[in-house]
């Protein structure tokens, strides 16, 4: 997005004021005063408080409650120069300050409208490149609600780190040389298959098709024998194999995609396994480990001629009795470990990128998704500042060994600034969901997808019976989409969660569905005034309980998706992703509006507070469409 318009947060701002001014009045670094306020549990305690006096006490071994009223008296003739500030209180140890609240939604408002569609956005990591990579689904099936969890984590946290000024590349994983690929194509050799199955998107028939197969690789041995076979065979482009796995990788791949747009989902790269293999990117790897003390190749035993990591030198695995990773096997080939490692390298730029690119689709949202290819193009996809990998959270152990050899191989902060996004399944009303099993059936994405925009195209049309259909459609479309990405991010995703239709699409709830209304309800006011304003609003009337409670939650936007970025901290589970802080703010949010309608009169106000009230809304609804838009949830104008 462009950035012409400066960014301004407005919450950070005022805090700001309030840390120099304790700044003055203490004569202490403003980051020792920053880690004291707070916003306090009761409003009437104040907008913002601080507890610096409890760490004066110790220093100066005086009574923090006295050392608070000492403050607050100094503080009090400063404060009455700054407008958006009222006073400033001692209750105890603690020092309470109010903001004026006039003042204050003057600031707030006059932001948000100023800034419109910038508004939430800042500056504060611009200079930044952030790689994420997601969903990396097998291209043998269609996605399921799991996937899409994963997918529409990875594609959330990409808007939240572009809000916050990274420079974002999303992009996806294609394991085009698999056991479930050779499974497929075993099956298309020894069988030829329609290609094109009638009332069916690909992905779902290949999908079907993969659960007949795993029968027989799980019991028929010859079977299994020649499975194996057809995955080496894989590895050579020209061979029979890999020219069946192209075709069918690729349309299942495109009809993947489908669901993906469906979403709003859209990347800038594709990776294919295949490619990595024949680009020389794993030779080049190989010759940067061989240079580090901690890489050897093996000269006896049973790893003889294998090229290893030595994992002993790490406090985790220094009581390991094979202390050797292998990277590299005797016979050249690489494994998992080797060829994850080599990959992450690639995406911090210290192998220089050898990689080709063509066009593979050209997306809804008007850009090309590039994939790699032998007779692409060069193309200088750059260096990466901190790279993001969303898988299971049952690869946490395995996401942590790449990033521990990367350390091993010298390259610490790259090693620092790679980030496991790890999250937990998703039942189905208590449904295991397994692509080899077939339980995925009924339960795929799309599926989801559709039933999510039937149930919602009945309640759009309860409430607009007079509408075309044409309306109906469009605005289900919407609800539909949101009501399944809103359930996927309100939990943490370290939580397991159950899909359950009831709480999706809830209208009334802590659902996209009520966000959505509430934006469409504060549109729908402002249409109705028509010409009711003819003068400039005066801000400083918006003073009452619920008016200031919604103004404070506006101010609060751009802190809220900072804080969501600064979180991003790293366990031994993963890197910890608070995407259900963002919601929880946007049903908040959608509640003090709620309160507001319900309270504050706008058309039939008088005049000067019409005014002020209708700037009020107008502020909520851009304030409530940028968070929507950051959640990947469609904006709603009218339901």
């Amino acid at each position: 997005m462009s950035r012409k318009v400066p960014v301004t947060n407005p919450w950070d701002s005022v805090k700001g004021l309030v840390i120099q001014l304790l700044a003055e009045a203490t004569s202490l670094e403003s980051g020792t005063i920053q880690e004291s306020v707070e916003i306090p549990p009761d409003p009437t305690l104040g907008d913002l408080a601080a507890t610096i006096a409890f760490q004066l006490a110790k220093q100066l071994k005086k009574n923090p409650a006295n050392i608070a009223g000492d403050i607050a008296g100094r503080m009090a003739e400063r404060i009455k120069s700054e407008p958006v500030l009222s006073r400033i209180e001692s209750k105890g140890p603690y020092l309470n300050v109010f903001l004026d609240r006039g003042q204050f939604a003057k600031y707030t408002i006059q932001a948000a409208n100023g800034l419109g569609r910038q508004y939430g956005r800042t500056d504060a990591y611009t200079g930044k490149r952030a790689l994420i990579e997601f969903p990396a689904v097998n291209p043998s099936k269609p996605w399921h609600i799991g996937h899409a969890r994963n997918a529409v984590i990875g594609d959330t946290l990409g808007n939240i780190l572009d809000a916050a000024g990274y420079d974002v590349v999303k992009l996806d994983y294609i394991n085009d040389l698999g056991l479930q690929i050779a499974q497929l194509c075993w099956r298309m050799m020894q069988q030829p298959v329609p290609q094109e199955q009638p009332n069916m998107k690909y992905d779902q028939y290949l999908g079907r098709l993969y659960v007949e197969v795993q029968k027989s690789f799980e019991n028929d041995e010859q079977a299994e024998k020649q499975i194996r076979e057809v995955a080496r065979q894989l590895e050579d482009l020209n061979s029979d194999a890999a020219n069946t796995s192209a075709v069918m990788v690729t349309k299942c791949l495109l009809a993947q995609c489908q669901t993906a747009y469906r979403l709003g989902i859209y990347h800038q790269y594709q990776v294919w396994e295949s490619m990595i293999a024949h680009s020389g990117l794993l030779d080049m790897a190989r010759e940067i480990m061989l240079k580090c003390d901690n890489v050897v190749k093996l000269e006896e035993g049973e790893k003889a001629g294998c090229i290893v990591v030595r994992l002993d030198t790490i406090e985790e695995f220094k009581d390991m009795q094979e202390p050797y990773k292998v990277l590299f096997r005797s016979d050249g080939t690489r494994t998992y470990t080797g060829a994850d490692v080599a990959l992450q390298m690639w995406k911090f730029g210290i192998i220089q990128d050898p990689l080709r690119y063509q066009v593979f689709d050209h997306q809804p949202n008007g850009k090309d998704v590039l994939r790699t290819s032998l007779k692409g193009r060069k193309s200088r996809i750059g260096k990466f500042d901190v790279v993001f990998n969303v898988i299971g959270s049952e690869q946490a152990q395995p996401q942590r060994l790449i990033y521990t050899i990367l350390d091993l191989l010298g390259y610490k902060k790259e090693s620092e600034n790679s980030h496991h996004i790890a999250y937990a399944f998703v039942d189905v009303e208590g449904t295991d969901l397994s692509g080899r099993k077939g339980t995925w059936i009924g339960y795929s994405c799309d599926e989801v997808l559709d039933k999510a925009t039937e149930l919602a195209r009945e309640e759009v049309a309860k409430r607009n019976p007079d509408e075309s259909d044409d309306f109906k459609d469009k605005v289900a479309t919407q609800v539909g989409t949101g009501a399944v990405r809103y359930m996927l991010l309100k939990a943490s995703p370290d939580r397991k969660i159950t899909f359950r239709w009831s709480e999706a699409l809830d209208f009334d709830g802590d659902a996209a569905p009520y966000l959505q209304y509430s934006h469409a309800r504060a549109q729908r006011i402002l249409e109705k005034a028509g010409e009711i304003v003819s003068a400039p609003a005066d801000l400083t009337l918006l003073s009452t309980e619920v008016e200031f409670a919604l103004v404070k939650a506006i101010a609060m936007f751009p802190q809220e998706v900072l804080d969501v970025v600064r979180g991003l901290k790293k366990s031994t589970w993963g890197t910890s992703f608070d995407c259900n802080r963002l919601t929880s703010y946007c049903y908040g949010l959608a509640n003090l509006f709620s309160r507001f309608y319900d309270s504050c009169p706008v058309l039939k106000a008088e005049p000067a507070v019409a005014a002020a009230r209708l700037e009020l809304v107008k502020a909520f609804k851009m304030t409530m469409a940028n968070c929507l838009e950051v959640l990947g949830i469609p904006v709603v104008e009218r339901m």
